[in-house]
């Protein structure tokens, strides 16, 4: 109050008090400790919660890689999958329908008890009943998985028998975060509920299991810092919303983490121990103390901070903010720096199936879907916004992996071209005001549709390049920004005419079922647009349910075809990762595969 009392009456004195302001911050800054075995890593956004199933953000993947596991990893060096919480890489039956694991047998949760089949038993029924709010990525997982069953003579031994002969059987438990079961189910709930049951539709909720999915589906469970427990090296120690993430390392004593409750933390010291400390896997190393996620969203707060060794480590900042850094030999005394290829894209989506009330019929016809697709500048966007440090893509498929299909030619900006597709489809001028129009229900209707994307300074950018071109064409797009949690949520339930995104992506095999099968639309999965008809989706079962590599190849050739053809994005680019890390760090390794860093 103080402070805008002095903004309204006196601007000269505003201005002295916002220099002294400054000056002080920027001399707390470069007086950092930089002896301190501590990283501060740069992110863009706070995740969207870091519940183990629930939420679906890169940011909480990122995180997740050191306080999370999965019983496989995947190595960012050879893109191979290692045995994480397993002892060796799974067998399989001789029908490769069954797949037999055995944990390692010095794994420990942090209150002592140790990890056997139990845990991975109640993760997996977890991850496919369909009261967890997980409908993003459970696709993925009860498409393939029938059940897992533990060893009644060896706790440590499991199988996973799976529907059928499926491309992703064999790993698909990797994608599973490891949760403990005492923890989450103390009463043993889930003893007596079989595999069989959660996957039948007559699965019956009772009043005990509705209650125990709203206590775990609770926001809580990805926000509260003493709720978010898992096997991995870190703790989440300390969450202050849209500024930082704290995470301390397990065999510190920085401060006490009570496993029951809140309310004893900061009350002394207390010691977990870690169980991989052992462990010669370099993603079971735990080398710095504290690991700072410090959120800074613009690209020229994120350019002060390297400037001033403010953090360690960013694969986060704007492309011109880090070529001009480079320029810099003090920047360069400091740090490491690189842009890299990644897996991933971006897009436009377009709902191909609105509910043609508050969301319009713009993007049904495919005509207009292309036009869309013949109106966006994407070479003009990568040069001007990203300086060249991207790569064009025409597919859902990333051109660094095998099975893109390169036969696929790219769109060009072709406004002639949009406009007849557009006249073809009915959207005509027809009252001389620059904007088409068309009668939709006996209703006249111009063709101006919200824009979703998640706001940011380069994102606003990007829209209004794409806003003017498309103008050019008789249409009118409105630049919608949004925070990533309503834009994200409006997505999952295809609230939107058309938004600009992009999915991050991994050298591992990403099964399309989450985003183009139909029924990943039905239920609100991650099929945001409304693609997809019979052929697509036997085109999707056809490239699981082998384990031929030409045919699943094969039939991938042909659903990343029938995805260009019907448009449902408008592909655009993968903008290159930009790196720099701190040369008082060793092991700067920097990779293509997400998150392009091992802390």
């Amino acid at each position: 109050m103080l402070y805008l009392h002095v903004i309204s009456s006196n601007m000269k004195k505003n201005l002295l008090l916002y220099i002294f302001c400054a000056l002080i911050i920027s001399s707390c800054v470069n007086k950092r400790d930089l002896s301190q075995n501590t990283v501060v890593a740069h992110i863009l956004s706070q995740p969207d919660g870091l519940h183990p199933y629930n939420n679906n953000s890169v940011m909480r993947s990122y995180i997740f890689a050191y306080t999370q596991k999965t019983l496989l990893g995947l190595d960012m060096e050879s893109l191979e999958y290692f045995p994480d919480l397993i002892k060796e890489m799974p067998t399989s039956s001789d029908d490769n329908k069954t797949f037999f694991f055995e944990l390692k047998d010095n794994i420990t949760w942090d209150d002592g008890s140790k990890l056997t089949g139990k845990d991975i038993e109640f993760s997996t029924k977890i991850m496919l009943c369909h009261l967890t709010n997980n409908s993003q990525i459970r696709p993925i997982y009860n498409s393939v998985i029938e059940s897992v069953n533990v060893d009644p003579s060896n706790p440590l031994k499991f199988n996973m028998r799976a529907l059928d002969v499926n491309w992703t059987a064999k790993t698909i438990l990797g994608g599973i975060y490891i949760q403990q079961k005492s923890h989450w189910d103390p009463t043993g709930i889930f003893d007596n509920i079989t595999f069989d049951q959660l996957l039948s539709r007559t699965f019956e909720e009772t009043e005990e299991i509705v209650d125990w999915f709203n206590k775990f589906n609770h926001a809580d469970n990805g926000f509260k810092p003493e709720n978010l427990k898992g096997l991995g090296p870190y703790f989440v120690d300390e969450w202050e919303p849209s500024q930082y993430i704290i995470l301390s390392r397990k065999d510190s004593t920085n401060k006490n983490w009570d496993n029951t409750s809140n309310s004893s933390r900061n009350s002394g010291s207390l010691k977990i121990n870690w169980w991989g400390e052992n462990d010669s896997s370099v993603y079971n190393q735990q080398y710095p103390e504290k690991i700072i996620f410090k959120v800074i969203k613009e690209d020229a707060s994120s350019y002060l901070a390297l400037k001033n060794q403010e953090i360690d480590v960013t694969t986060n900042i704007g492309t011109v903010k880090l070529m001009k850094l480079q320029e810099r030999e003090y920047f360069n005394n400091n740090y490491d720096s690189d842009f890299l290829n990644r897996y991933g894209i971006s897009y436009i989506g377009l709902n191909m199936k609105p509910d043609g009330i508050k969301f319009k019929p713009f993007f049904v016809d495919q005509r207009v879907r292309r036009a869309v697709a013949y109106m966006v500048p994407i070479d003009e966007i990568i040069e001007v916004m990203m300086h060249g440090k991207a790569t064009r893509q025409t597919a859902n498929i990333s051109p660094l992996k095998k099975t893109y299909n390169d036969t696929l030619k790219l769109i060009p900006l072709n406004i002639e071209k949009a406009k007849k597709l557009l006249t073809e489809a009915g959207w005509i001028d027809t009252d001389g005001d620059n904007i088409r129009d068309k009668m939709i229900n006996g209703v006249k209707t111009p063709f101006e549709f919200k824009f979703s994307y998640m706001s940011s300074p380069a994102s606003k950018e990007v829209v209004l390049m794409m806003k003017e071109s498309m103008y050019k064409a008789g249409i009118v797009a409105e630049p919608t920004p949004m925070d990533f949690s309503l834009f994200y949520k409006n997505a999952g339930d295809h609230k939107f005419d058309a938004m600009l995104a992009g999915w991050g992506n991994s050298a591992a095999y990403s099964n399309p079922m989450q985003l183009w099968h139909t029924s990943s639309w039905v239920n609100k999965g991650s099929n945001f647009c409304g693609f997809g008809d019979a052929y697509s989706d036997a085109l999707i079962e056809e490239a699981n349910t082998t384990l031929d590599y030409k045919t699943h190849r094969d039939a991938l050739l042909k659903l990343q075809a029938k995805i260009y053809e019907d448009q449902p994005y408008v592909f655009l680019y993968c903008s290159k990762r930009k790196f720099a890390m701190h040369k008082r760090f060793d092991n700067r390794g920097m990779y293509f595969e997400f998150p392009g860093v091992i802390m």
